[in-house]
This record gives C-alpha cells, structure tokens and sequence, in this order.
C-alpha cells in the first residue's frame, strides 16, 4: 500500500504541474459506466457498500488528509452534505490516507466533516481507474452509473451544479 500511496502522490504531484489546481473533467459519456461496487471500512470499523446507496446521487471523493486541494474542497462538500442530504444526495470521502483513523479522527472534527469517510483499499483504488491525481471525484447517479470524473480540485459550484441536474433526473 505504501508504494502505492507513493505512486499517487507522484502522480498528484505531476498532475499538478501539468494542470495546475483547475479540475480536469472527463465528459459523461452516453453509455456511462457502472461505478464498481466496494465495501469499506470508516474510521469506527462499520462496512459502506456503494449498492447501499443506491437509488441516491452520490459524490465520491477520493483524497488524502495531506493534500492541499482535498483540504480546499472539505468546505464544499460539507456544505453540499449540509443542503442536499434530505433530497438524496450522499457523499462518501474514500481516504488514502496510509495513517487510517489515526489522521483521518482529527481531520474529521477539524472540518466539521457530516458525510462518510471510509479507508482505501488497493482494489477500490484500481477499480476506480488508479487515481491520476486527488482529489478524484466521481457523480454517480440514481442508477449507479457513473456520470461525471473530476480529476484535481472540483469547485463547489461546479458540483452543486452536477448534483441539481442528477437530483432533477432522479425525480
């Protein structure tokens, strides 16, 4: 895990100076992809699947604690939580943090974090592509296909913008 936590980081670190901080979206295609299913760990020990959210919208963000950009975009996130969550929006952080609950505990009450956070595993990471750089963020709709891909920091109006279209599609 440690070797590939470095590969992310250099891959974040490249991705950077390539993109700067502006995030790099992939355009949803007409046939989306099924998001892969996961069972993860939070910082407590309880197991999140993706299919139990299924019939929500869901913003899953892949960062790290250390990462400058995920630190930026907490803020957003927790205030989309904050407005959407009632309206079926769930929003799942997926941590590559290699510290596990020992970083993640603090940072959580540090940014007054309401959503989930769950720890990264090797497999979740590949089935997700192999994170060119993080944050990595996925819009997966109602369906459990995937609907947008932000690869580097996403501003938050632009994801407020994405859940209120796939909330209206979701009825």
């Amino acid at each position: 895990m440690k070797r590939l936590l470095t590969a992310v980081l250099f891959c974040s670190l490249i991705s950077f100076l390539v993109w700067g901080c502006s995030p790099q979206e992939e355009p949803a295609e007409s046939n989306a992809s099924v998001a892969p299913d996961f069972a993860l760990d939070d910082v407590e020990g309880r197991i999140y699947r993706l299919s139990d959210f299924r019939g929500d919208v869901v913003i899953l963000n892949f960062f790290a604690t250390w990462c400058a950009p995920c630190r930026k975009e907490v803020p957003d996130l927790v205030r989309l939580h904050q407005a959407f969550a009632g309206e079926g929006l769930q929003i799942i952080g997926v941590s590559l943090d290699e510290d596990g609950d020992t970083v993640l505990k603090p940072f959580i009450k540090q940014y007054g974090i309401t959503y989930q956070i769950v720890l990264a595993t090797e497999k979740t990471i590949f089935d997700y592509g192999g994170m060119q750089a993080i944050p990595s963020t996925f819009l997966i709709d109602h369906r459990g296909s995937i609907n947008e891909h932000f690869v580097g920091l996403a501003p938050g109006y632009q994801l407020e913008s994405s859940v209120r279209r796939l909330l209206k599609k979701r009825g």
